[in-house]
C-alpha cells in the first residue's frame, strides 16, 4: 500500500448484493441473496444475522464446501452482508471507550482499552446505519405482490468517495486510515490504530515491545554503529524505556484494582529511576523487571539511568547529586560524561531484556487470546515443513 496518508479516507471495496424474491402459485414467498465483486481492488466479507429495524443479533457462520450454515436465532431475522473497505479491512469501534481503528476480519479486542468482545460488538455506527438500510430494504423486496430483484449496489458507494461525486447514495460510508499500521508477531493480525500503542485487535498481545524492538531500538543500533553520538543514544535509550513503562503502567491500573494510594502514586510517579520502578512493579504486581539480569549488569543500568538525566537536563556534565546517587566517582563535577560503541550497545541490550520481562510479565496477568495465537504459529510450523521438503 503506497499511500500512508494518515486519516485518509478509504473507499469501499463496491460489489452487489441481489435479492431475489419468488413467489410461488399459493402465494408464499421466498428469496435468494447473492454478493458479487468484479472491481480490481481487495475485498473481504462477513455476514450478520438482524432483525428490523437494524438490531444486529450475531455474526453468521459463512462456512465453505461441506460445511452447515448457522440457523437465524430469530424468525424473521435477515442475514445481512458486510463487506470491507477497498483495502480488504473494516472499520471497528468500541462500545466501550468509543475510539475506532481499522482491522482484517478477526476482531475480538479493543486497541485502546482492551475490551475483548465479538465482531458484532465492534461495529461503526456507519456499519450500523448500513445494517438498519439493509434490513429497509429486505422488507420493500418482500412487501411486493410480484418476485423480483432487488440490488443494493455497492459500486455505486465506492465510486462516491470521490470527491467530485456531489449527493452520496443510498448505504454510503467510507473507512479511515489511523497513523499507526503494525502487523501483530504474535498472531500476524492487520492493525491500523490510532497512536503509537496498543493491542492487537486479533489477539490482545500488546505491540510495545514491538515498536521499542523493530522501531527505536534497531534503528538506534544503527546510529551507534555508525559512530553515535554515543552520549545522545545512551539518553534515548533510557528515554525510551521510560515511555515503555509509562504504557505498560497505564494499562495496568485500568485493569488491576489498586488502592487509592498505589494508584495515586502509579500516576504520578516518574519512571526514570530503575531501582524504583524495579520496587514499584514488584511490589504493587508482581513483576520482576530484572530477572535474569547478572549483578553487575543491573548495577550498570542503574547507572546509565542515572546518566540519562545529566544528558537530558545537565548538558552532560556531572554534579555533586549525580555523583551522590549514582555512586559514580570515576567522575567528579563539571566534567563531561563519556560512552563508548561497547557502552551504548550495553544500555540498548539492558533496556529491551528489561521491557520483555515486563511485557512478559504483564501478559501473565492479562493473557492474550491463545486462539489466533495458536493458529499463527500452527500456520508458521506447516510453511517450515513444507519449505524443509523442498529442500
Amino acid at each position: 500500500m503506497a499511500d500512508q496518508k494518515e486519516f485518509r479516507e478509504v473507499a469501499h471495496s463496491g460489489g452487489k448484493v441481489t435479492i431475489s424474491v419468488k413467489v410461488d402459485p399459493a402465494g408464499q414467498k421466498r428469496y435468494q441473496q447473492k454478493w458479487e465483486h468484479c472491481r480490481p481492488n481487495a475485498a473481504a466479507l462477513f455476514a450478520v444475522y438482524a432483525v428490523p429495524p437494524g438490531l444486529v443479533l450475531c455474526q453468521v457462520n459463512l462456512g465453505g464446501i461441506g460445511s452447515t450454515q448457522d440457523q437465524p436465532p430469530v424468525p424473521g431475522s435477515f442475514q445481512v452482508f458486510i463487506s470491507s473497505d477497498s483495502e480488504g479491512k473494516f472499520g471497528r469501534q468500541c462500545p466501550v471507550c468509543g475510539e475506532y481503528w481499522r482491522s482484517d476480519l478477526g476482531a475480538h479486542v479493543c486497541p485502546y482499552c482492551g475490551t475483548q468482545a465479538d465482531v458484532v460488538a465492534f461495529l461503526t455506527i456507519a456499519q450500523r446505519s448500513y445494517v438498519e438500510q439493509y434490513c429497509a430494504k429486505m422488507i420493500e423486496a418482500l412487501e411486493v405482490e410480484v418476485g423480483g430483484e432487488y440490488v443494493i449496489d455497492m459500486d455505486a458507494v465506492a465510486d462516491a468517495a470521490d470527491a467530485s461525486v456531489g449527493e452520496k447514495p443510498p448505504f454510503y460510508y467510507v473507512e479511515l486510515s489511523q497513523q499507526n499500521r503494525f502487523t501483530c508477531k504474535a498472531c500476524d493480525g492487520f492493525n491500523d490504530i490510532l497512536g503509537t500503542f496498543g493491542y492487537c485487535t486479533v489477539c490482545g498481545t500488546r505491540n510495545d515491545f514491538q515498536e521499542l524492538s523493530d522501531k527505536t531500538i534497531k534503528p538506534l543500533r544503527d546510529r551507534i554503529n555508525a559512530g553515535g553520538p554515543y552520549e545522545a543514544c545512551v539518553r534515548d535509550a533510557v528515554a525510551a524505556f521510560d515511555s515503555f513503562v509509562s504504557q505498560y503502567v497505564k494499562q495496568l491500573i485500568r485493569h488491576v484494582p489498586l488502592t487509592p494510594a498505589r494508584r495515586n502514586r502509579l500516576e504520578n510517579g516518574p519512571f526514570h529511576n530503575l531501582q524504583m520502578v524495579a520496587k514499584e512493579l514488584k511490589t504493587t504486581f508482581d513483576i520482576d523487571i530484572l530477572d535474569g539480569l547478572k549483578p553487575d549488569d543491573i548495577e550498570f543500568g542503574k547507572l546509565m539511568f542515572y546518566r540519562r538525566h545529566v544528558y537530558e537536563h545537565e548538558g552532560g556534565e556531572a554534579d555533586e547529586e549525580y555523583i551522590a546517587k549514582s555512586g559514580d566517582n570515576t567522575v567528579k563535577p563539571k566534567q563531561a560524561l563519556r560512552e563508548t560503541i561497547e557502552s551504548a550497545h550495553r544500555v540498548a541490550a539492558t533496556v529491551l531484556k528489561l521491557a520483555s520481562n515486563l511485557h512478559n510479565g504483564f501478559h501473565e496477568m492479562i493473557p492474550p487470546l491463545k486462539g489466533p495465537i495458536e493458529e499463527f504459529r500452527r500456520y508458521q510450523e506447516q510453511i517450515k515443513k513444507r519449505h524443509a521438503g523442498e529442500d
